[in-house]
């Protein structure tokens, strides 16, 4: 399941980056039409949400046995 995410990140990343740089310097043509609009704002609520996936996912992956640091019995 890690690497979907991953997998899913990294090209929701690469398609919203080259969008916005095809958007700022034009290099091809692309009429920004409604159905467009509505697959970049897919690709961005995917990059939103799984990066906040792999935040929480790392938040909570911690040893069992591991004990926080400065907590004294």
């Amino acid at each position: 399941m890690k690497h979907i995410i991953t997998f899913l990140f990294v090209v929701s990343l690469l398609v919203v980056g080259l969008v916005a740089l095809n958007y700022m310097w034009g290099w091809v043509v692309v009429d920004y039409t409604k159905l467009l609009k509505v697959t970049i704002s897919v690709f961005v609520v995917i990059f939103i949400v799984t990066g906040l996936a792999m935040v929480f996912s790392a938040a909570y992956a911690r040893p069992k046995n591991q004990q926080d640091v400065g907590k004294k019995d």
